[in-house]
């Protein structure tokens, strides 16, 4: 080496050194090495000395090939990073321990991998996953569909409550409705939350983890303590749908607020962009819905299980509790379609509204001598017949309470129906309904009595022409048959 060594070098100094003496004839140290002698040297200067191996005591196989200092890339030359970066070197340096040079000090412990029989022992050792309901019941067929059941009546309940909370206490509130509408709207609501908090709690209980078995689980039990409940509560609730539903109609009509109230509420996260009607069927579907999971449990129950014998009583008990709810809520529609088509006809009688008649179907014609539309009502035992009122921008006052005028209605009894396009093609959708009053019952609804003519012909237009005569001629015929059966003078009479 070019001049003598000191005595005392610097340890960053040293490395160095004896990096560059595996590959370079020593003596030829770069300037900017011996310029960093400010912060470098004063921490190195605290540092015992390290004895350095010369290069001519490493065997010639040995000594590492690199490419020649000039194409080598800064990472493997020591003066080149303290060139390019000296204040990185200053910081690692000063930010370094006293004994971080003291690598014989620092112990690593080698990584030995885990042998495959201690990891087995651990893995039987490791405690389970805390069990969930819907794994404990999703193993056999019987129990998926009660988690079916279980989830659905949760759901059920999380709805009832969105009614009551969201919709009914909200409007209150904001004084959008006010009394007694709330209470008509949402009749029965709150009695049917009330009792499923209570069934679905019951339900929790039974086919909770600890206490579920597919076995000897009974849920039948459950439906029968529940059925008279059931009944009185979803009877209560079809009695008042009608009239429910007829006033959330009006409001939507003439109630700006409550419009804007409702927008807003479709789009909250509670109601899952559902109306307030989507929900009101919602207790309708639910008893339908009853008797078809017992029927699917019953099915999934062997013969020998203590719950098949409850389980059957059960499902025909919700079985009959549905078909209770359709058929009231038929009758429900068919008087509610009365009172529509009463509320809607000026100078309408008000003996059409009668709790043994039934708004069976409504249809658009044309009366055919005239060519003037006419909208037919064809109840269970009468056929009544209106005229439009014109509702245009021409004319001095708009008619916004009703939309049609009463014209007459024809007893069904007095009727016979007639197809006219069995004989003329050019007539395919013209009927022709005859008048004979010989025909009329003691107790007619001919209204007025002395209706003049024999016959009235209408015919039906539009793409649907066809397919609306078919129907109304079929339904008009068979309820004419039913009424000449069942109202029909008496022999002898």
């Amino acid at each position: 080496m070019d001049g003598p060594e000191p005595s005392n070098p610097p340890r960053l100094a040293s490395r160095v050194t004896s990096r560059r003496s595996w590959v370079e004839p020593p003596g030829q140290y770069s300037s900017p090495m011996r310029m960093r002698t400010s912060s470098t040297a004063s921490f190195a200067a605290s540092i015992p000395p390290r004895a350095v191996a010369p290069a001519s005591i490493l065997p010639p196989d040995e000594i590492p090939e690199l490419p020649p200092p000039i194409l080598r890339s800064p990472l493997y030359s020591a003066d080149a990073m303290v060139f390019l970066c000296p204040h990185i070197i200053d910081a690692i340096a000063g930010s370094l321990p006293h004994d971080a040079w003291d690598w014989q000090s620092v112990e690593v412990a080698a990584s030995i991998p885990t042998p495959v029989s201690e990891t087995k022992i651990k893995t039987v050792e490791t405690p389970d996953k805390e069990l969930t309901v819907e794994a404990v019941l999703q193993k056999d067929a019987r129990g998926h569909v009660v988690f079916n059941l279980l989830d659905t009546e949760q759901s059920y309940v999380q709805k009832l409550g969105v009614i009551l909370n969201v919709f009914r206490d909200r409007l209150v509130q904001q004084r959008i409705l006010t009394d007694p509408v709330p209470n008509l709207i949402f009749a029965g609501i709150d009695d049917l939350h009330k009792f499923h908090l209570k069934f679905c709690s019951e339900l929790e209980e039974l086919v909770g983890v600890d206490s579920w078995s597919t076995t000897e689980t009974r849920i039948g039990g459950l439906f029968l303590r529940s059925k008279d409940d059931l009944i009185r509560l979803y009877t209560k609730f079809i009695d008042s749908y009608a009239m429910s539903q007829k006033l959330m109609k009006k409001e939507e009509q003439e109630n700006a607020e409550y419009q804007a109230f409702m927008r807003d509420a479709s789009r909250l996260k509670e109601t899952d962009r559902q109306q307030l009607k989507d929900f009101m069927i919602l207790p309708v579907q639910r008893t339908a819905r009853y008797h078809l999971l017992l029927k699917d449990l019953l099915k999934g129950t062997p013969t020998e299980h203590p719950d098949r014998e409850d389980l059957s009583t059960a499902f025909e008990a919700m079985k009959e509790l549905a078909a209770q709810v359709n058929e009231k809520k038929r009758k429900e529609e068919e008087t509610r379609g009365l009172f529509e088509a009463f509320e809607s006809t000026k100078n309408c009688p008000a003996t059409l509204i009668s709790s043994k008649r039934k708004l069976v179907m409504n249809v658009d014609v044309v009366e055919y001598r005239t060519n003037k539309p006419w909208h037919l009502f064809l109840c269970s035992d009468l056929l009544m017949v209106t005229q439009p009122i014109r509702q245009g921008v021409f004319l001095r006052e708009k008619n916004l309470e009703h939309a049609y005028k009463f014209v007459r209605w024809l007893d069904l009894v007095e009727m016979d129906v007639e197809h006219l396009g069995v004989v003329n093609d050019a007539q395919k959708d013209v009927i022709r309904v005859t008048i004979d009053p010989s025909q009329r019952a003691a107790e007619s609804n001919t209204v007025p009595p002395d209706v003049p003519g024999n016959y009235i012909t209408f015919r039906f237009d539009g793409p649907d022409a066809t397919r609306n005569r078919t129907m109304f001629f079929f339904t008009l015929e068979s309820e004419i048959k039913t009424n000449k059966e069942t109202r029909g003078k008496k022999d002898g009479e």
